[in-house]
């Protein structure tokens, strides 16, 4: 399973993809900044445009004036690893997916564009990563055979993405509650990728059930075309790490538990059984002597479900009005 941050529950992912526009420098650069936000993740686009794509379409020239060299790649693996981030990458074709393994990528992400290339799909599974499916442009049909063939080879270690693919996706197209049904339908951990303007749905995914957050990355948000528009700059990005993290804790834990503060507040709040008239030792005890209150702090009868164990029973002491009784007193 991908890593997590052992002081946190969701996995963030700064995808930079080809936001770098196929300079290595700029790249690096846009490591460093993620590193120094927060990130978990790094994730890349390593995309042979001649095996991709149809010579002269429109992401044919996007892809093919922004690849980075093998050497290159390699390079920005290090630069990730060392600043202590996990790093993948998307590939579409055999060839690219092999020399890209050998840098040790911490998963494998199969894209929505990729999600019914059946035969990419098996390959990356049968590599023994962990892989994150983005479900952006599938159907229930699709998404069930991508899981089928990616756990035929025996790979379990699959989280799907929650994605909408457009660019950007209009907050009313988002389906957050997806997420869940997600959850329960294929029994994996179920993230979300965010390809909305801002921070507000990443961080409303975590209420939804997130575990795994990817957003677009960009030093310049305003620069044309690549995936810019909707990516987020530096303190765009730190801003919504903070709001996760926010989230996650107002989250918390999903075990109905008290703290050791609740404890003590329940002492306060909570009512018990008590005299409500002064009550002579050997009296009868009764609906028209005894009742419920809250009491003073640490000064608690016995609980309100005993009330009807109590009626009937004889004072073996005398009780002043208010006084907390506890059928200890009385037996």
């Amino acid at each position: 399973m991908i890593k997590k941050n052992e002081l946190n529950s969701v996995y963030v992912i700064a995808e930079i993809g080809i936001n770098h526009e196929g300079s290595v420098t700029q790249c690096a650069k846009m490591i460093d900044e993620a590193a120094l936000i927060g990130v978990d993740a790094i994730k890349l686009q390593t995309i042979n445009a001649d095996s991709n794509y149809v010579f002269n379409s429109k992401s044919y020239k996007i892809f093919k004036g922004s690849e980075l060299t093998h050497s290159e790649t390699a390079e920005m693996f290090t630069l990730a690893k060392s600043h202590g981030l996990d790093i993948f990458t998307t590939a579409g074709d055999i060839e690219t997916i092999n020399w890209v393994d050998k840098l040790n990528p911490s998963c494998w992400k199969v894209s929505s564009g990729l999600l019914t290339h059946t035969n990419i799909v098996r390959y990356l599974a049968s590599l023994g990563r962990p892989l994150l499916i983005s479900t952006g442009m599938a159907n229930d049909e699709e998404i069930d055979f991508a899981m089928k063939t990616a756990r035929s080879e025996g790979n379990n270690d699959i989280s799907l993405l929650q994605c909408t693919s457009l660019y950007p996706a209009p907050f009313d197209s988002i389906n957050l509650k997806t997420i869940k049904t997600l959850k329960r339908k294929y029994k994996c951990n179920v993230g979300f990728s965010d390809h909305s303007i801002g921070i507000d749905a990443a961080f409303l995914s975590v209420g939804a059930g997130a575990t795994i957050i990817e957003k677009h990355f960009s030093l310049d948000p305003t620069r044309p075309s690549f995936d810019h528009r909707i990516s987020l700059n530096t303190e765009q990005f730190k801003e919504m790490i903070h709001r996760i993290r926010f989230a996650e804790k107002i989250m918390g834990s999903s075990s109905k538990t008290l703290s050791k503060e609740i404890k003590e507040t329940r002492k306060n709040f909570l009512r018990s059984i008590v005299a409500i008239k002064d009550i002579s030792k050997g009296e009868r005890l009764t609906a028209s002597n005894i009742g419920v209150k809250r009491t003073l702090s640490g000064r608690g009868g016995s609980e309100p479900k005993y009330f009807d164990d109590v009626l009937g029973l004889i004072a073996t002491k005398d009780f002043k009005m208010n006084d907390p009784i506890t059928i200890e007193e009385i037996i």
